[in-house]
């Protein structure tokens, strides 16, 4: 009887806002002269709200209690949600409503979108039964959480703080708040589908999901065209994963499932840290293959090898936009650099010729001469030999390089301005570009093709030609303010699934796998990563041997230090 009073309350809610009212029997009628409130424009007294279930009351006055280990944010959020509504969502006289049953199934298929079904709790209400009041209420609020856990879970991962499991993981999951989500769900048609909408919509996100239902359920999948190639290496000549043209055959690694599947889950992890919109038009830097892309409406308009970070200096995965490109730019030695690898040499030198001609050491004019460095204190040029660097404090101390073919950002300098302080530019080494293996800098990302990257930028940001940007090459130092700010995503994906379906892994570069999936699946997970030759294919010949100790040569040190 509580269902039908409920829906005819609703028809009569329905109803309230009608023009013609039917007047009951007995009551008295307008006389002739008299205006109703209708002709005159009042409008009706609203209809009172049916008064709340039962089962809403119990739950009003429970919430404190159930609600009393949940999350601040979590607790408010519910607690406003039934103040406004009039009956439970999710239970009913027969157990679990539509909504309630949808949801509940959703959830319950956790673990084919790479999340944990055991985490949620969803109470189990067999169909037809009648709950107790008591029942009713704890079941609702579980379920309540669990669907505000699966959206925190579904939207930004497992893992809330990436930066807890590294400093250079610097995302922000993007999170909704959760009175939204339970507005939302509310208000939706499809409940189930408003919670699978939840995971990220990236088209590498989508094709992980596929490949892991295929792993975990091989026997549903047995007839599909085309098999799995299962740890399977990029080809050396950095095919893009899904680029419609044939990656070179190479037989797979022989990598179990179960290993497989834990790299799948680590990196659908990733892609919950990233903006749900990584713009119509961005740059897509991708540290493991050491590849750079710029993407266009979910197309590949370019794509270029990098150098990133050594293991010692990695490169941060972060999101930023592009505002500036400098052309022919000056190089000011970071705060890092200074300490760490500037100043131990400027100490060794520190005494100036006369010092150097009994050690040996080269002079610390010698030192900063080697790579056109120019010492200044408090905005005034100096001469570094004026220096006791034994006892300066390196920091006070500002070193420049102007522009010219010296100069390590090359001819172009791309920045999105970040509290790193790293940037993607040219260099004069472009020997490293033939190298496998590229984790080579301090941070910053160096393009193989830095003039052919300005090109597509300026042309999308400005509609500059080839030839505008050729001039800018030919000309001084110029700083290119950007209209609209091009979206810049640092990331560490060491997996993708290639148009065939098959998965490829890279080379996890700074060890992130391992700790990644630790907090992920709370078990140690190893993979079988790829394996690295450091030296350039050029270099594998057989090489004379140097002396033990011998020393480097100055222009040597110089160039393994002031690379950005």
């Amino acid at each position: 009887m509580r269902l039908l009073y409920f829906a005819l309350a609703s028809v009569c809610a329905v109803a309230i806002p009608a023009v013609v009212w039917l007047q009951p029997p007995g009551s008295p009628q307008p006389s002739a002269g008299q205006e109703s409130d209708t002709a005159t424009g009042a409008l009706p007294e609203p209809a009172a709200p049916p008064p709340p279930s039962p089962e809403l009351v119990e739950l009003r006055q429970r919430l404190p209690t159930l609600l009393a280990k949940a999350p601040r944010d979590e607790a408010d959020a519910i607690t406003a949600f039934y103040e406004t509504r009039h009956a439970l969502l999710w239970l009913g006289d027969a157990g679990f409503t539509p909504k309630g049953n949808a949801v509940a199934a959703e959830i319950r298929k956790a673990d084919d979108w790479g999340l944990r079904a055991a985490d949620f709790d969803v109470p189990r209400v067999a169909a037809g039964e009648v709950p107790l009041i008591a029942v009713a209420t704890e079941a609702e609020v579980a379920m309540t959480r669990a669907v505000l856990k699966y959206a925190r879970h579904a939207r930004g991962g497992r893992i809330r703080d990436p930066s807890r499991i590294s400093k250079i993981l610097d995302h922000t999951p993007p999170l909704l708040p959760p009175q939204r989500v339970l507005e939302d769900i509310a208000a939706a048609d499809a409940p189930d589908a408003y919670l699978r909408a939840l995971h990220p919509q990236h088209e590498q996100f989508q094709k992980l999901q596929k490949l892991l239902v295929k792993l975990r359920h091989p026997e549903a999948n047995a007839a599909d065209e085309g098999a799995i190639a299962l740890g399977a290496n990029l080809p050396k000549a950095d095919a893009l994963p899904w680029a419609e043209e044939a990656p070179r055959k190479r037989k797979p690694l022989p990598a179990g499932v179960g290993a497989d599947i834990d790299r799948v889950l680590v990196n659908m992890e990733r892609w919950r840290w990233l903006p749900r919109d990584l713009g119509a038009f961005h740059v897509w830097n991708n540290v493991p293959e050491f590849l750079t892309r710029v993407v266009k409406d979910g197309k590949i308009v370019n794509s270029d090898r990098i150098v990133a970070g050594q293991p010692a200096w990695p490169t941060p995965s972060f999101s930023a936009d592009m505002k500036t490109i400098v052309f022919h730019p000056s190089w000011g030695v970071p705060d890092g650099i200074k300490r760490k690898e500037l100043a131990p040499l400027l100490r060794k030198s520190s005494g100036g010729g006369l010092v150097s001609l009994f050690t040996g050491a080269p002079s610390s004019r010698a030192v900063l001469d080697g790579h056109n460095l120019d010492v200044y204190y408090k905005g005034r040029r100096i001469d570094p030999n004026q220096v006791d660097w034994a006892s300066a404090n390196i920091a006070a101390y500002e070193f420049r390089q102007p522009p010219g073919p010296k100069n390590v950002l090359g001819t172009v300098k791309f920045l999105f301005p970040n509290k790193h302080d790293v940037y993607m530019h040219d260099t004069p080494e472009r020997d490293l570009f033939a190298r496998e293996y590229r984790g080579l800098s301090h941070g910053c990302m160096r393009v193989g093709d830095p003039r052919r990257l300005a090109e597509v930028l300026l042309q999308e940001d400005k509609g500059w030609s080839k030839e505008k940007v050729a001039g800018l090459y030919r000309s001084g130092t110029r700083t290119v303010e950007l209209s609209s700010h091009i979206s810049v995503h640092n990331t560490y994906f060491t997996a993708m699934v290639d148009y065939k379906g098959n998965l490829r892994t890279f080379g996890d570069l700074y060890g992130l796998d391992a700790r990644v999936g630790k907090a992920l699946l709370q078990r140690n997970v190893r993979f079988k990563s790829r394996r690295y030759d450091p030296t350039p294919a050029v270099s594998r010949q057989r090489q004379p041997t140097a002396q033990a100790g011998a020393p480097q040569s100055l222009a040597d040190v110089l160039n393994n230090i002031f690379s950005p």
